[in-house]
């Protein structure tokens, strides 16, 4: 089974860098893996002669990628960097499908936080937040002697929040431990990419049955929730104002 991670954040975090540090230092066969970037992002650097390298775009909600472009042999793992300019959401809402279409299982979505933008930009913090309900580790990455207050608020607010997820810092484009941040267990706070009987998410006893016919459905991950204009019911801002790079 090919093993995917999802990898969040915004154009110029480091999830390039990262994730040549990921493939050469948390993989037992590097050249068994891939790498999915943006086709208007440049291409990973150092990636190259270790792993295969495909570009896609994403449209109408769905991601394209060229038949030319798609990788030729089995893969083992692949990491799939998502376009930081287009909105997240859109894209977190569209890869069950994509993976199910290709057969592949989800093995952990990581968030890549750029902290010197976060700490310079209160704005993003929505982006940020919505990301970590999704996110199974958090890499923060661009720490200094300015952002290492934020850095410590930002990991508190969702600890005291009681998220499951995994917070690693980031020194200098590498993480100290790669297979602890490879390891593929679940720690996410959203629902999305599980199976999950829906029976089980019903309070139902034999003195509490409805009267009406029902149908059993998952409940939607509340970042995918729409209102009748079509509008998202949690809206994430548009952060690439923001963006330096």
């Amino acid at each position: 089974m090919t093993a995917v991670y999802l990898i969040l954040g915004l154009p110029g975090a480091g999830r390039h860098e990262l994730v040549a540090n990921l493939v050469e230092d948390g993989l037992e066969e590097p050249r068994a893996a891939a790498v999915f970037y943006a086709t208007d992002d440049p291409a990973p650097p150092g990636l190259k002669q270790n792993s295969t390298l495909v570009s896609y775009a994403f449209r109408d909600g769905r991601f394209v990628i060229e038949a030319k472009d798609e990788p030729a042999e089995e893969l083992k793992e692949v990491f799939f960097i998502t376009d930081g300019r287009q909105l997240v959401i859109d894209q977190i809402e569209a890869f069950p499908a994509w993976l199910q279409g290709r057969g592949w299982e989800l093995a952990r979505i990581l968030l890549v936080v750029d902290c010197a933008l976060a700490a310079q930009h209160p704005e993003v913090a929505e982006w940020h937040e919505a990301c970590v309900h999704f996110a199974d580790c958090v890499l923060l990455n661009r720490r200094n002697a300015a952002t290492h207050t934020w850095a410590q608020q930002f990991q508190k607010k969702f600890a005291d929040a009681r998220y499951p997820c995994v917070f690693v810092p980031v020194k200098q484009g590498r993480v100290d431990n790669a297979l602890l941040v490879l390891y593929p267990e679940a720690r996410r706070l959203s629902l999305a990419f599980d199976s999950i009987d829906p029976v089980y998410e019903l309070d139902l006893d034999e003195e509490n049955l409805p009267e009406e016919p029902f149908t059993l459905e998952n409940k939607l991950d509340p970042y995918f929730e729409r209102l009748p204009s079509g509008q998202r019911r949690k809206a994430v801002p548009d952060v690439t104002a923001y963006l330096t790079r």
